[in-house]
């Protein structure tokens, strides 16, 4: 009975850590995405090369290579895009993208792109999250009852 309960203690702990780390990272990427709105500044991108890579899920696997001038140096990242936007890009076509000057690795290649994942993943840790503290007030409840049941 007691193992039982400390692996229920251990699965509902790691869970709703799991799920709150996630929130977190989501919430910090969401302040990144504000910023970036708030601050942004437009820049036209040039794409360099686009590749698929195997064994990726589908909105990782679609990726492009693009520089953009901050005003400063010119830029090269390379990032996972959506499957519409690659089918629609070759090499050498322009991409407007927004930057935050001073940190050019906060852009987004098409409008949303960072809020959208981060609010994505937000509600992956929260529902990760709950599931972890439902298990654990579950398992809660259910020694009460088990407890009554041998006072009985």
């Amino acid at each position: 009975m007691k193992i039982r309960s400390l692996i229920i203690a251990l699965i509902s702990a790691a869970t709703t850590g799991l799920g709150g780390w996630l929130a977190l990272t989501a919430v910090l990427e969401l302040n990144e995405a504000s910023t970036l709105q708030r601050d942004g500044t437009l820049a036209q991108a040039t794409i360099s090369q686009k590749w698929i890579v195997a064994g990726e899920s589908r909105n990782k696997s679609h990726l492009i290579r693009y520089t953009f001038n901050t005003g400063e140096e010119d830029v090269t990242f390379e990032r996972p895009v959506p499957v519409p936007l690659h089918r629609v890009v070759n090499d050498g076509s322009v991409l407007e993208v927004k930057f935050t000057p001073g940190q050019p690795e906060l852009h987004e290649v098409f409008p949303g792109q960072l809020s959208g994942a981060a609010r994505s993943k937000l509600i992956g840790g929260l529902i990760i999250c709950g599931v972890g503290l439902f298990v654990f007030l579950m398992g809660g409840v259910l020694s009460l009852f088990k407890r009554k049941e041998s006072d009985v």
